[in-house]
Formats: structure tokens, C-alpha cells, sequence
């Protein structure tokens, strides 16, 4: 048989092995509640493939010392094998008592990697060294010191819009030697919100609807802004006077006038196109009406937001794109 052909039947005992673990786990414990701290009937210890191979060489060493009566030989085949058993105990240790406290997740692009941060605790007087989380696609790794919180980061790409569910990942640690894992399955309550691709030429932005409550332009217009110290070719007209006779100090107004340029982002504007198309191109007006700074207004099938501006509405105009249905 060719080394591919074990590779390949290897990965699937392996893969088909986790997957029993995962259904095991699963049925007996399900998702954890918050906080959930780590206890021995939840961690599993095997041996690596490095452990495994040090077991093979053990036991050939203690065949040879009793083929040739070699009491040296034997002492060193025990010496080794007591301390291999007693790393075993030490990655376990190193894994009890963790307490996971939750899960985080920032919205992401579709076809962005949607990144979860998982929070840890160490409860106890003691570091824990070389903590790994690992998923199908991604795995983070740190210490985490005595009595303090470590933040480990796991990856999921994305391909649709909508919510993604963060999939179950490994607690595990090979402390000290690599010749045990000590590991536990954690199947999360969690998960990312996807916005919508942006798309990548799209049309230009709508220029319909007024900016009443968009951004000002200072220095024209006849609503007082605020003063500043008088500058040199400041008109005369601009002086506050009552205010620089108070102060000793001239002093200059600031006027503003409201923004009146907003554009109304509709999905009737966009007929002919599929639900999809939509929906990137109106990702793509939100995101340049907001890097360009002009109010703008959100009409859709079953909602509508008002011009705005800001995070807050950014956010709330993309979550309903992304939740969209039709």
C-alpha cells in the first residue's frame, strides 16, 4: 500500500473517531452553560503520535534488556516510562479546572473569515501553559497566568449572508513533553452576523431626498456655529463684538448651514436584478454614502429607516440587508 493510501485511510479512522467523540459529547452534555469550568469526567488524555512512537521504543528497549539480562537497560526502559505516565497526569492538570466564559463575534463581510473570540479564565494560583483551541479551519494557542482572563481567536469563512453558527472546537494542551493531549469538546451557543458582499462596481449613489439631519458646513451659512479668536482677513461682519469687549480679546463667528445633499437608498430603484445583486449593491451605497458622508435613507419591502448617519445606523441598515427575506 502506498504512503498516500495511508495517509488518506489514516485521516479517515481519524476524522470518523472525532466525529464519534463529537456525537458522544453531544448527546451526554450538549452546549455548555456559561461559565462552564472544565472537571475530569469532561477531559479526555491520549497519547500523540509522538507518545506513541516513544511507547513503541519503551517497549522494544525493555525486550532487549530482558533478551540480554541488561539490568541497566531495563532501570532506564521504567525510569522513562514512570516519567512519560506521570506527564499524562501533568497535561490533565493543566487543562481542569479552566473556566470558559463566553464568546464574541464582530459582523463580517460574506466571504470574510468571521473570527470568534473565545474568553478563558485560570481560577487557580497556577499558570497554564500552551492552552490551544483548535476548529476545523483555524487554531489560536497561549498562556494564561495565575488568576487572569487569556483571549483566543478562532476563524470560520463565510460564503452567504445571514447568521453563521461558530462550530464546535478542542480545549487541548500537550504540556510538558508532547507525549499526552489532554483535550475536552466544547459545542458553542454562538454565532456571527454576515452582511452581504459589497459589490464591486456598483452604480452611483442615488442622489434623491434632503439631509436634514445630516452634517453642517462650516464657515457659510446663517446659523451660529460657535466663536474662535479673530484671524487676520476675518470680515468685519463676523466680529462678536459684546464677546471680545467681555474677554478683552477679539473674537470671530463661526456660521454653519445645514447639509441639504442625502440620497434615499431604495430597493425599487433596482428592478431587473436578482435578490442578491440587490442587495450588494445597496451594501456597496451604504458603505460609500457613509465614507463620503452623506445622509442617506433606507427603503426596503418590509422596513425603512430615515437619513442618518453614523455607526449605529450603518449597522442597522446592513443587519436588515443581511437578514433579508423575500
Amino acid at each position: 500500500m502506498s504512503t498516500a493510501a495511508l495517509m488518506s485511510r489514516g485521516n479517515g479512522i481519524n476524522q470518523r473517531f472525532n466525529l464519534w467523540i463529537l456525537e458522544r459529547v453531544r448527546q451526554k452534555r450538549g452546549s455548555p452553560e456559561l461559565p462552564f469550568t472544565l472537571e475530569y469526567r469532561h477531559i479526555y488524555v491520549m497519547p500523540t503520535m509522538f507518545g506513541f512512537w516513544f511507547g513503541i521504543l519503551l517497549a522494544l528497549t525493555a525486550i532487549g534488556g530482558l533478551n540480554f539480562n541488561n539490568n541497566m537497560v531495563l532501570m532506564l526502559a521504567f525510569l522513562l516510562a514512570a516519567i512519560a505516565q506521570l506527564t499524562s497526569l501533568l497535561a490533565y492538570r493543566n487543562l481542569s479546572g479552566m473556566t470558559l466564559l463566553g464568546f464574541r463575534a464582530t459582523p463580517v463581510f460574506a466571504g470574510q473569515a468571521a473570527r470568534f473570540t473565545v474568553l478563558l479564565k485560570n481560577p487557580e494560583e497556577r499558570l497554564r501553559f500552551a492552552i490551544q483551541l483548535v476548529s476545523r479551519e483555524s487554531s489560536d494557542c497561549t498562556d494564561i497566568k495565575l488568576q487572569a482572563t487569556g483571549r483566543l481567536e478562532l476563524d470560520l469563512m463565510t460564503s452567504r449572508r445571514g447568521w453563521i453558527e461558530m462550530e464546535p472546537f478542542r480545549i487541548e494542551n500537550r504540556y510538558p513533553l508532547g507525549l499526552f493531549r489532554a483535550w475536552s469538546v466544547i459545542i458553542p451557543k454562538a454565532r456571527c452576523l454576515v452582511y452581504p458582499a459589497p459589490a464591486p462596481h456598483p452604480p452611483p449613489l442615488p442622489k434623491t431626498g434632503r439631509g436634514d439631519f445630516g452634517i453642517t458646513r462650516k464657515g457659510e451659512g446663517e446659523h451660529l456655529h460657535g466663536l474662535r479668536e479673530y484671524q487676520p482677513g476675518d470680515p468685519l461682519g463676523r466680529i462678536a463684538w459684546r464677546t471680545s469687549a467681555r474677554h478683552q480679546t477679539l473674537y470671530s463667528k463661526i456660521m454653519e448651514s445645514p447639509c441639504e445633499e442625502a440620497c434615499e437608498l431604495n430597493w425599487y430603484l433596482l428592478r431587473g436584478l436578482r435578490t442578491e445583486e440587490k442587495l450588494s449593491i445597496l451594501t456597496a451605497w451604504i458603505l460609500r454614502a457613509e465614507h463620503q458622508q452623506i445622509p442617506y435613507s433606507l427603503e426596503m419591502p418590509a422596513t425603512a429607516l430615515p437619513a442618518a448617519l453614523g455607526e449605529d445606523h450603518r449597522n442597522a441598515c446592513l443587519e436588515i440587508l443581511a437578514l433579508f427575506e423575500k
